[in-house]
């Protein structure tokens, strides 16, 4: 037992005359810069004139693929004027995936005294849904989105000049 405490002690005083060694390592720092992305409305989205009855709601929605203007059943609303048209935005970055949303899924229109609602808003195709994922390829690293919604009439609603907006926000994924 004597000769185990014995190495014991010079192992242990051993330690206290190495000293510690230093270690460095370089740290690679890599930074890539990529084309911020640009969103501009090329086309408002448009339901052109419509001539309402007094006693009915009514509904008619934007086709964003076709730009056509499809008036429900109920004979509420017919087209009365005016070029129907989707709306149609551009986004331009890097040749990465982007993701495209509207910013509400309803919004209220207003002629200055009433409101009526837009909303089921579409990116590219009737079913496409209020988000879409894209990758600007294109010309000028570009994406062409065509957008189309639902306007919501409501019996006894007020004539008149609607206007409103919705923001279409598009990040990096």
């Amino acid at each position: 037992m004597a000769t185990g405490a014995a190495a014991l002690l010079v192992s242990l005083s051993s330690v206290c005359y190495f000293k510690a060694m230093a270690a460095t390592a370089t740290l690679p720092i890599i930074a890539k810069i990529i084309r911020a992305i640009d969103v501009t409305v090329n086309t408002s989205l448009d339901f052109g004139t419509l001539a309402m009855t007094d006693d009915v709601a009514a509904q008619a929605t934007i086709d964003p693929l076709s730009s056509e203007l499809r008036i429900d059943g109920r004979g509420g609303l017919a087209l009365a004027g005016g070029v129907p048209r989707a709306g149609r935005v551009q986004i331009k970055g890097a040749p990465l995936s982007v993701n495209v949303s509207m910013e509400a899924s309803n919004v209220q229109l207003t002629n200055g005294s009433t409101f009526l609602t837009i909303n089921n808003f579409n990116f590219l195709t009737a079913d496409g849904g209020a988000q879409v994922t894209v990758t600007p390829t294109g010309p000028g690293n570009a994406a062409i989105l065509s957008v189309g919604a639902t306007i919501n009439a409501r019996p006894g609603q007020l004539v008149g000049t609607y206007v409103g907006s919705n923001r279409i926000f598009a990040n990096y994924q």
